[in-house]
């Protein structure tokens, strides 16, 4: 198996949205890619985004009724190629038995989040746009929307790579400009 190249980012959700932003932002002097009342994207560097702040809207009375805390929701690692990250999936799988929770191309990256045995959250990626075109995208309409981006199936992704046959409709979502996809 192939390690990462890099670790990618983190993502925090909170209940004190507008202090977090701006602590990050002013820790880290980063530049806002992406914001809505949601969230909010920002890098300090070329990389799309280093930090993702989630709003979890009011705190609540009750810390028992929370559906998700607050803190760390996630460490993000990047592979080279879609080859790497796919690997990574067949070890995981074939060695563990585990398979991603969500499998999800966001548009700059195509990336499975993975569950450990404490339930932490793993997000493992690929990035499919150069900086500047994930910039770019970030910055549209179609991305503010849906953050989140749309759903593929690894195993799909797996028994096309084997057969050599094309993927840029598992890896790109649909609403976005087609480019060269790094295998």
């Amino acid at each position: 198996m192939t390690p990462p190249t890099k670790f990618a980012h983190a993502v925090f959700g909170t209940h004190r949205y507008t202090e977090m932003v701006r602590f990050y932002r002013t820790v880290f002097e980063a530049k806002i890619q992406s914001q809505s009342e949601t969230y909010t994207f920002m890098t300090y560097d070329e990389e799309h985004h280093r930090h993702a702040i989630v709003n979890l809207g009011p705190a609540p009375e009750d810390e028992g009724e929370r559906k998700h805390g607050t803190g760390l929701r996630h460490l993000a690692y990047t592979w080279d190629s879609i080859e790497d990250l796919m690997g990574v999936y067949r070890n995981v799988r074939d060695k563990l038995g585990v398979r991603p929770v969500i499998s999800t191309k966001h548009g700059p990256t195509l990336s499975m989040y993975y569950e450990d045995p404490d339930r932490n959250r793993l997000e493992f990626q690929v990035d499919l746009l150069d900086p500047e075109q994930s910039n770019e995208f970030m910055a549209t309409d179609a991305f503010a929307a849906n953050p989140l981006g749309e759903p593929f199936d690894p195993e799909e992704l797996c028994r096309r790579l084997d057969a050599e046959e094309p993927i840029e409709d598992l890896v790109l979502r649909s609403d976005q400009p087609r480019v060269p996809i790094p295998l």
